[in-house]
């Protein structure tokens, strides 16, 4: 199982270093409930929308894609688990 957990983390962790990097924005018209307008992605911390009013990163997209990233890092880690002592040397067969 530590094979599972150090890959499946080390997935996740590497996943939400993308997302963090390129996190999407939006925009809303001020005091509207309205759907958002998306104006793209840039870094979590970045300013690059700053001069648009109402411009932040789109919480429930980046959480979408947490629970994605989260999915395939446990089916990767699933997956090293499972073949983890499935791949020998040639020596190791010929014997």
């Amino acid at each position: 199982m530590k094979t599972f957990y150090q890959v499946a983390l080390f997935c996740f962790a590497v996943g939400m270093l993308i997302v963090a990097a390129h996190a999407p924005w939006t925009a809303t018209p001020p005091g509207s409930t309205s759907p958002h307008s998306s104006l793209g992605f840039a870094p979590a911390w970045s300013t690059q929308f700053a001069n648009i009013p109402g411009a932040r990163v789109d919480t429930s997209s980046v959480a979408i894609l947490a629970l994605i990233i989260a999915f395939f890092s446990i089916v990767i880690g699933g997956s090293a688990y499972f073949f983890r002592n499935k791949n020998r040397g040639e020596k190791d067969l010929m014997a």
